[in-house]
C-alpha cells in the first residue's frame, strides 16, 4: 500500500524500495526476480519481502520496467 502513516518505516516503504530497484536496474538493465529480492533484503532488511511485489507493481504501472516471463526477469525501460 502506498498510503503513508506515522508508523511507516521509510526504509521499507514501497516508494523507497522502488527507487532502490530502479537505480540498480538502471545500472544493470536486466535483473531476475531472485536478484531483485536479494537486493531488497540486503538494503532494507530480511523482513522486507512483502514490499518487493508492491514496489515492482508501482514501477510497472509507471512504465519504468518490463517483465519477461520466459526468464522471470525485469528490464529497465528507457523512455
Amino acid at each position: 500500500m502506498l498510503t503513508p502513516s506515522k508508523h511507516l518505516d521509510l526504509a521499507k516503504s514501497p516508494l523507497r524500495v522502488a527507487s532502490e530497484i530502479l537505480a540498480e536496474l538502471r545500472r544493470r538493465r536486466v535483473m531476475s526476480y531472485e536478484s531483485v529480492t536479494k537486493l531488497v533484503k540486503k538494503r532494507a532488511g530480511d523482513d522486507s519481502d512483502a514490499v518487493v511485489a508492491p514496489a515492482l507493481s508501482f514501477l510497472f504501472l509507471l512504465g519504468r520496467i518490463e517483465y519477461h516471463s520466459i526468464n522471470d526477469s525485469f528490464e529497465y525501460r528507457v523512455h
